[in-house]
């Protein structure tokens, strides 16, 4: 008989969170990805919005993909010489969901290693260093959340999915 593969453990991923910053931030700069960001205070309260139910976690991790399978990340605006880093996004949500936590890592250190050009050995300082990580990936998040407006855009009453149906049908095709 064949094992059905281990889930993440909750307390594990827990673990892992307790050196990380309280709070995953993004532009606040922007006033479109503000806005965007806080219609889903929580949760998104559209009908038509595919993130319907969904946590801002969900919201910012979908950008981050977007942002990485682009290859793409933007710092944060300057407006008057100053960053807005809003910082809302509570860390313990991201417990419940051990698969953001590891997709966060795993996006941390490829970029360290493709684009930072660390050596192996160094990689796992990451870890002595979850604010690096938190960084790397709120940086492909600023870029990937325009991505994610402009498909949010796209969708109807009559088709609320139809933005993101195309994005995966795009990336599909590219496969």
């Amino acid at each position: 008989m064949s094992e059905s593969p281990k889930k993440f453990d909750i307390k594990d991923t827990k673990r892992i969170l307790l050196g990380w910053p309280p709070k995953i931030a993004y532009d606040g700069n922007i006033d479109e990805v503000v806005a965007f960001y806080s219609k889903a205070s929580g949760q998104t309260q559209e009908r038509t919005s595919f993130f319907k139910g969904k946590k801002l976690t969900s919201i910012f991790i979908y950008a981050m993909c977007l942002g990485k399978n682009a290859g793409l990340f933007s710092d944060y605006e300057k407006k008057d010489g100053k960053i807005d880093r809003r910082a809302t996004i509570d860390v313990e949500y991201f417990a419940s969901q051990p698969e953001y936590v590891w997709m966060m890592i795993a996006t941390a250190f490829d970029h360290a290693k493709n684009v930072d050009d660390m050596k192996s050995d160094e990689l796992l300082e990451l870890f002595d260093n979850p604010a690096k990580i938190v960084e790397i990936c709120e940086k492909y998040a600023n870029y990937g959340i325009h991505q994610l407006m402009k498909m949010n855009d796209q969708a109807s009453v009559g088709d609320p999915y139809r933005g993101y149906d195309e994005k995966l049908s795009d990336l599909l095709d590219a496969s």
